[in-house]
């Protein structure tokens, strides 16, 4: 049997609580419909509702070929006992790198040990960026929400769509800027090739165009600013900076006097305002590069003047590889500078704790746009000169020793933000994740197998609640013609008749109860007209009705325990999160109906006289309600003849009675 049929016609859905196999977006179906672990997408076919949350498919090997198990809360959420719905697998790509933000009540030591030593993560399926989602997305890593910041295939572009963490992901976490210091070095290529103005000049509110650029410097001076705009705004954070140049050789441009300084906005400060001119000086040159050079004096500058329990970070952009120009008699050959770039960055990785991130402007297809442009101006076909093409090959290499930090390619848009990032927060580098290890079903297969034989309701009982549901509804329908000419309007909006026969399912399972209550909400409270359907407790909606003795019925609270117990199971299924008093309000409702304070899921009975009990409270409120449209209406007493009053002492009250009603939390 394919996986594709997994609809409600062919399979039985369980729910299922508490820890264990299934919970957040882990599905357990059959091993004999899937053989190894798949990402997959859940269809809920619910009115209104385009959303196509992703889901982790775990086969589980004794669960029976028909039963699919899923999580009561994401069951609840998209109403997979109300409308259709169906499951399939999906292709997902596998991301290089996931950057996860810390959640504000932990440290940037404990959540990383978080995200590295989680069992759950390896294999996790979600979306990112495509549209799909509710705005942010999170994964839970050991009971606390991360937001995913960003994620990136093995070149550093964003991915988006359907994504599966593997053993190849890496992670890095980042801390908001006022929990985490860090010290940081940033190298700025200052080579001939970055002369090439081959950056699309984007600027908010224009649209991109291709002749208007600017040069890789030029892009390179605008990030730096953005950072320290950013910086600007963060207060309570100690971080040492230094800015250096380099090509050939490099030079310490901020702070003036060599060494590293603080970064602050305190009063009568002029470190930011300093850095700002030290950006000002970075200018390209007519020389080659020297990377390895470069990393060495960043990380002689992170061991003498960092503060040791701060963070040390090499922030490198560039726009191509190691390189130097070549002698007449080595024509077209690259050659090595002075160090070997990831032989000195994996020592200072390794020895010093230091970890880097690689930022590579401009791509290869931004540079071929610009070199056609070039030639078509200069009338000319041409190969482009090696030292100015793009080439990120090193940097990510170097990223790979510094412990799998970011790499970002692009130009004027992904240098902005990425320093963004770096003026508000640091981001720590976690590695791979931790071995798959998931929790066992945390219902017996066994148990699934009975659940899944659906409770033969007794044909008897069956005639009988079919014949209370049809009385029902043929009240509902008299009230809705009788209510337009006694009131003006129709007192329940009419329900199509697909809802309406939901109505005649009996419950023998919580989830089963759950979908008849949404069903009898939506016909009676939902569809109830605005004049009497008052907000729970809110003065600012007192009302007058044309029938006054309507009040009774509609307010009672025979109604309202329908309302009330939708909210409940329907807006948080979590019981540990509810109020005290919403718990001891259900709780005397099923009680009264039941017996008991609380029903199992599997408690056939208990769900079934519930039901019942509110079937026919339901049913009784509707026939007073019919009896008085009905009826005649009652003409008030004549007044006594006697002498005309001079003048009313007040206003005369408006007919009717004004209603407010007192419900439930």
């Amino acid at each position: 049997m394919s996986l594709l049929g997994f609809t409600p016609d062919n399979t039985r859905l369980i729910t299922a609580t508490g820890q264990g196999l299934v919970g957040g977006n882990r599905l357990a179906l059959s091993a004999r419909r899937l053989s190894a672990e798949s990402a997959g997408v859940l269809l809920p076919q619910r009115a209104g509702d385009d959303r196509s949350p992703a889901v982790r498919l775990v086969p589980v090997p004794d669960l029976p070929e028909d039963v699919l198990v899923v999580p009561e809360p994401l069951a609840l959420e998209y109403g997979l006992a109300q409308a259709p719905w169906s499951v399939r697998p999906a292709e997902a790509a596998v991301p290089a790198a996931v950057e996860l933000e810390s959640p504000a009540e932990l440290s940037l030591d404990e959540a990383t040990r978080r995200v590295r030593s989680s069992p759950l993560l390896c294999g996790h399926v979600f979306r990112f960026g495509d549209g799909q989602g509710q705005g942010d997305e999170w994964i839970d890593v050991g009971g606390h929400p991360f937001r995913v910041r960003s994620v990136t295939d093995r070149s550093g572009q964003a991915l988006s769509g359907l994504l599966r963490i593997t053993e190849q992901t890496r992670f890095s976490v980042f801390a908001p800027g006022v929990r985490s210091a860090v010290d940081i070095v940033v190298l700025a290529d200052c080579s001939g090739s970055m002369g090439a103005n081959d950056i699309p000049d984007v600027r908010e509110g224009l649209r991109i165009r291709r002749d208007l650029r600017v040069t890789r410097m030029d892009a390179l001076k605008r990030a730096l600013r953005t950072m320290i705009d950013a910086r600007a705004q963060v207060d309570g954070l100690v971080t040492r900076f230094a800015l250096v140049r380099f090509d050939l050789t490099t030079r310490v441009l901020f702070p003036a006097g060599d060494g590293m300084a603080e970064v602050t906005n305190a009063p009568g400060d002029r470190s930011l305002e300093q850095l700002r001119g030290a950006v000002t000086l970075l200018k390209h040159g007519d020389q080659a590069t020297d990377i390895g050079k470069a990393l060495h004096t960043a990380g002689e500058l992170l061991y003498r003047h960092g503060v040791p329990d701060n963070d040390k970070l090499i922030v490198l952009v560039s726009d191509g590889a190691h390189w130097a120009p070549m002698s007449e008699d080595r024509s077209g050959e690259s050659v090595h500078g002075t160090e070997d770039p990831v032989s000195t960055m994996e020592e200072l990785h390794t020895e010093l704790g230091i970890r880097l991130h690689a930022v590579g402007i401009s791509d290869q297809t931004l540079f071929a746009r610009w070199w056609d442009d070039y030639c078509r101006q200069q009338g000319m076909r041409a190969e482009p000169p090696h030292h100015l093409v793009p080439n990120h090959e090193l940097l990510g290499q170097l990223v790979d020793v510094a412990g799998g930090d970011r790499h970002r390619i692009g130009g004027v848009e992904v240098l902005e933000e990425y320093f963004a990032e770096l003026g508000s927060g640091v981001v720590r580098s976690v590695g791979g994740p931790a071995a798959a290890r998931l929790p066992a079903l945390q219902i017996d297969p066994a148990a699934v197998a009975a659940a899944s034989r659906r409770t033969v309701v007794d044909p008897a009982r069956q005639q009988g609640w079919e014949t209370r549901v049809e009385k029902l509804l043929a009240l509902y329908s008299e009230i809705c013609t009788a209510s337009v000419p006694r009131l003006g309007y129709g007192l329940f909006q009419a329900a199509p008749p697909g809802l309406l026969q939901r109505l005649r399912r009996i419950a023998v399972t919580h989830m089963d109860f759950v979908a008849w209550l949404a069903a009898a909400d939506q016909v009676i409270y939902e569809r109830m007209h605005d004049s009497v359907r008052i907000k729970n407790d809110d003065p600012k909606y007192p009302q007058t009705l044309p029938v006054p003795e309507l009040t009774t019925p509609l307010w009672d609270g025979r109604l309202y325990q329908v309302h009330g117990l939708r909210n409940f199971f329907l807006h948080n299924p979590e019981h540990e999160m509810r109020k005290e008093k919403q718990n001891r309000q259900v709780g005397e409702v099923i009680l009264k109906h039941t017996g008991k304070y609380a029903l199992s899921d599997d408690d056939a009975e208990g769900w079934q006289r519930l039901q019942s009990g509110l079937l026919g409270n339901i049913t009784a409120v509707l026939g007073e309600i019919l009896d008085l449209l009905v009826s005649p209406p009652v003409r008030p007493e004549p007044a006594p003849a006697g002498p005309e009053p001079a003048a009313p002492a007040a206003a005369a009250e408006p007919s009717g009675v004004r209603v407010v009603h007192q419900g439930w939390e």
